[in-house]
């Protein structure tokens, strides 16, 4: 068994208002065959009402979009981590966004629950990075 078969993510949860990085994004999950199930939110809102519930299945990793109406990336790792508490914090975050904003790059590099920032697009390199911080 080569590296690249070996790396896995359990579940990843994308969350992002987009509907068609959605569809460009479960193509790109589906293609790198290293996702077992990819659960999407087009709101951070949703999102946390499925991390509220007792009976979801544990997340390996979270993808974040930053920009979103209503409640966006940081506003939500701010309201899951007070409602959901230390199991939140051990989820591994990736904030996946297309801000250039130097100021959003530095509060997510302040910001202890996430752990890299990656620009759009999603693509397989980023899924294989993923996979590799899970082992480590």
């Amino acid at each position: 068994m080569n590296e690249t078969t070996a790396l896995r993510i359990g579940t990843l949860v994308l969350i992002d208002d987009e509907e068609m990085d959605h569809l460009l994004y479960r193509r790109t999950v589906e293609r790198s065959g290293l996702v077992d199930e990819l659960i999407t939110f087009l709101s951070a809102e949703e999102a946390l009402e499925f991390l509220r519930s007792d009976d979801r299945p544990e997340i390996d990793a979270i993808l974040l979009d930053i920009n979103m109406p209503r409640m966006n990336g940081f506003e939500f790792l701010d309201a899951a981590e007070r409602e959901i508490g230390h199991g939140f914090a051990q989820m591994v975050v990736i904030m996946l966004t297309t801000s250039l904003n130097p100021e959003d790059r530095a509060r997510a590099d302040a910001c202890s629950m996430i752990k890299d920032y990656l620009s759009k697009p999603l693509c397989a390199e980023h899924l294989e990075k993923i996979a590799r911080m899970l082992r480590t």
